[in-house]
C-alpha cells in the first residue's frame, strides 16, 4: 500500500483519487439490474464447480509462498533492486510452473525465458548526483557550491525539482513564500502589490514560518501551533506555482527553531539519502523549478546588494507579521545545474489464462497486487529489513493461489469463460508507478477490460477490528464498483465464507488507475495494520487461516466476473473524451489543472493520469 501516495489525506498522504461520480442513466441501470439477474442464475447452477475450486485454496500454501517471497532473502523487494527483481524472477516461476502464458511485450507462447512475463519500464529518481550553484555579480562568479553524494560545502545542496535543465536568472526575495487568507499573510500578494514577478527569476524564501520558539507560532494558528507552512514543504511550491513560474529556488535552511542541526549536518545528511533510492518517477524530469537548500552564509551573500541580511529581513517579518519583499539588483545573479542519475529499469509481471467461451475469451479480467516494497534502511539498529509479508506480498502470492484455482477449472474443463490477466506491479510504494505505466501501455485493449480485481494487504488486520479479525474491506466508486460490491455480498453470504464486509473507506493503491481509466474495479484490503510500512511486518504475524478465507471470498468474486454471461455495467469507451492529464485529488489546487500530456505533476510530484468526461 502506498505510502507515498496516502501521504495527502487526512494521515498525511494523498489517498485513491475519486474520478468525479456521475450517476447512471436509465439505461444503464437497467443494464446493471439485467446482468445481476443473470449472474444469480448462474450462481445458482455453477454451485459445485465454484465451490470445488474455491477450496482448493490452501493455507498451507500460501503460508509456504509468502515465507519465501517475504524472506529477508528478497531484501525488502525496493523497486528497481535486486530484491524486487529476484521477486519478479519467483512470481514468473511459479505462473510457468501452473501453465499460465506469458503476457510481457516480448512473450512468447513457445518462450521459456522468465523475462517473457515481464513488462519493462524505466524509472527516474528525484535527487541530485550533483549540483551546482553559482553567484554572479556583473558576470563574475563571487561565490560557487558544489554538492554531490560524497562531498557536500556549508553553502547548498539540491532538495528536488527539475534535473534537466542549468538555470540563471534575476533574484527575488519572497519572505517566507506563504500565501494564506486565513493567517491574513501573503507573500505574494505583496510582490503583485509592487510589480514584482517570479517569472524566469530565482526565488529566494526562509525556510518555515514566523516562529516564537520551536514548538510556537508567532501566527494565529490553532493553539499557536506550527502551521502546514511549516511541516509540509509541499504548501510552498502549491502557493509558488500558483503565483508563477520561476527559473529556480533557494531555501533559507537552518534558521527555523523547530528544526535543530546545523546547515553541514544537514547537507550530509542529504547526501546520505541520496545515496539511497529515495523518490522515483516514470518521468526523467519535472516542470517545478530546481529547488536548493541554501545556508544562511550563501544567503547572506545575496542579500548584501541590497543592503539587508537574514537576520534583518526575519526579524523585521516576525515582529510586524507583515511580508518582506523586493528584487536584487540586476547585476546580481544566479546560475544553477543539476546533474541526475540515470535511469534504472524494473518491470510489473503479467501473465495469462485463455478463456474457453469462444465470444467471451476476448473480454479480459485483471486480478492485480503490487509485488514491490520498502527495501532496506542500513540506518536502522537491529532489523533493517521491510519484509512487507501483508503489504503487499500477501496480495501477491493471493494471485499465484487464485491462479492455481483458475487452472485447476480449467485443465478440468471448467472454464474460466472469459480471460484473465495476472498483473503484478512494480513500484506501487513509489507512487503506482507499475500501475501508472500499464494504465499508458496496456497490454489488453481498455475496450476489453471489463474489470479490475485489485489485492493491497489481504492479510493481518488493522486496529479498528482487533476483536473480529473476520473482516475485509471492500473498496470501490458507486459508478464503478457498485456491481462489484453487490457480487462480493452475495458470494460472501452463498458460499459461507462469512467475512464481514466493510465499504466507505479510500485507500491508496493500484486499483486508482482503473478508476482512472473508468474500468469498473474492486479493491480488498485489510487496511492500515500495527505492522504497516514497519520492519515488522513478516510472514510469521500472519493468520493463514484467516488469510485463506479471505482469498476463497475474493476467488469467488473473480469466478462470477469471469463466467457470468453480461460483463460489469460499465461506460463505454465511445462516450469518454479524453480532456487531458491531471494527478490525483489531493488538499492542492494542482488537482485542478489538466495537462496536454502524460507526466508528472510539478506540484505534488504524482504521476498524471488520464482525465476523461463523457459525452
Amino acid at each position: 500500500m502506498s505510502k507515498q501516495l496516502l501521504h495527502f489525506v487526512a494521515i498525511g498522504m494523498i489517498g485513491a483519487a475519486l474520478i468525479t461520480s456521475a450517476t447512471f442513466t436509465f439505461g444503464q441501470q437497467k443494464t446493471r439490474d439485467t446482468n445481476i439477474k443473470k449472474d444469480a442464475e448462474i450462481r445458482s447452477s455453477g454451485d459445485s464447480n465454484l465451490r470445488r475450486y474455491q477450496q482448493s485454496i490452501s493455507a498451507d500454501r500460501l503460508a509456504a509462498q509468502l515465507f519465501f517471497l517475504a524472506s529477508d532473502s528478497f531484501e525488502g523487494r525496493e523497486t528497481t533492486t535486486r530484491g524486487q527483481k529476484l521477486a519478479a524472477l519467483y512470481l514468473a516461476s511459479q505462473y510457468r510452473q501452473l501453465g499460465l502464458r506469458p503476457y510481457g511485450p516480448k512473450g512468447v507462447e513457445t518462450s521459456t525465458a522468465l523475462d517473457a512475463f515481464f513488462q519493462p519500464f524505466t524509472v527516474y529518481r528525484r535527487v541530485a548526483q550533483e549540483s551546482q550553484l553559482e553567484l554572479l555579480n556583473d558576470g563574475q562568479v563571487e561565490i560557487a557550491s558544489t554538492y554531490t553524494t560524497t562531498k557536500q560545502d556549508d553553502l547548498s545542496y539540491f532538495l528536488t525539482g527539475d534535473l534537466a535543465h542549468a538555470a540563471e536568472g534575476n533574484v527575488v526575495f519572497a519572505g517566507y513564500g506563504i500565501s494564506d487568507e486565513k493567517l491574513h499573510y501573503d507573500d505574494y500578494a505583496a510582490l503583485k502589490a509592487k510589480n514584482l514577478s517570479l517569472n524566469g527569476k530565482w526565488v529566494l524564501i526562509l525556510e518555515d514560518e514566523p516562529l516564537a520558539d520551536a514548538t510556537t507560532s508567532l501566527f494565529k494558528t490553532a493553539e499557536q501551533k506550527p502551521s502546514r507552512w511549516s511541516t509540509q514543504f509541499i504548501n510552498k511550491r502549491s502557493a509558488m506555482w500558483a503565483a508563477g513560474q520561476p527559473k529556480g529556488v533557494l531555501v533559507v535552511s537552518g534558521i527555523s527553531p523547530r528544526l535543530a542541526g546545523s546547515f553541514s549536518e544537514r547537507a550530509q545528511q542529504a547526501a546520505l539519502n541520496a545515496q539511497r533510492l529515495g523518490v522515483l518517477s516514470l518521468s526523467e524530469s519535472t516542470s517545478f523549478p530546481p529547488v536548493f537548500a541554501v545556508s544562511r552564509k550563501f544567503a547572506d551573500s545575496l542579500l548584501q546588494s541590497a543592503g539587508q541580511t537574514i537576520d534583518s529581513v526575519q526579524k523585521q517579518i516576525n515582529q510586524t507579521l507583515k511580508p518582506v519583499v523586493f528584487e536584487l539588483p540586476q547585476a546580481v545573479k544566479l546560475r544553477g545545474s543539476v546533474t541526475p542519475f540515470e535511469g534504472l529499469k524494473t518491470e510489473n509481471v503479467i501473465a495469462y489464462i485463455e478463456g474457453s467461451d469462444p465470444k467471451l475469451k476476448d473480454e479480459v479480467l485483471i486480478i492485480s497486487a503490487h509485488f514491490d516494497h520498502l527495501g532496506l534502511n542500513p540506518t536502522l539498529k537491529g532489523d533493517q529489513i521491510f519484509n512487507g509479508a501483508a503489504d503487499d506480498g500477501s496480495g501477491a502470492v493471493a494471485c499465484l493461489e487464485l491462479a492455481q484455482a483458475f487452472m485447476k477449472a480449467r485443465q478440468d474443463g471448467n472454464g474460466p469463460r472469459r480471460s484473465i490477466l495476472f498483473v503484478n506491479f512494480s513500484g506501487e510504494e513509489k507512487g503506482l508507478l507499475g500501475s501508472g505505466y500499464y494504465s499508458l501501455h496496456p497490454m489488453v485493449a481498455w475496450e476489453k477490460t471489463v474489470a479490475d480485481i485489485n489485492m493491497d494487504g489481504v492479510a493481518s488486520f488493522d486496529q479498528a477490528h482487533a476483536a473480529n479479525k473476520n473482516y475485509i474491506y471492500s473498496v470501490g466508486t458507486e459508478d464503478l464498483s457498485r456491481q462489484l460490491l453487490d457480487t462480493t455480498k452475495q458470494v460472501n453470504e452463498q458460499y459461507k465464507t462469512n467475512l464481514t464486509l466493510v465499504e466507505g473507506q479510500r485507500f491508496g493503491s493500484d486499483h486508482y488507475n482503473f478508476e482512472a481509466q473508468q474500468i469498473p474495479y474492486i479493491y480488498f484490503s485489510t487496511g492500515l495494520t500495527e505492522h504497516y510500512h514497519q520492519v515488522s511486518d513478516e510472514p510469521g504475524t500472519i493468520d493463514y487461516t484467516q488469510f485463506a478465507q479471505v482469498v476463497r471470498l475474493i476467488f469467488a468474486t473473480a469466478w462470477q466476473v469471469a463466467n457470468q454471461d453480461g460483463r460489469p455495467a460499465s461506460v463505454l469507451r465511445n462516450e469518454l473524451v479524453l480532456e487531458g492529464y491531471s494527478c490525483p485529488a489531493c488538499p492542492f489546487e494542482c488537482d485542478d489543472t489538466v495537462y496536454k500530456h502524460p507526466g508528472e505533476c510539478p506540484v505534488c510530484g504524482m504521476n498524471l493520469s488520464p482525465k476523461y468526461k463523457r459525452t
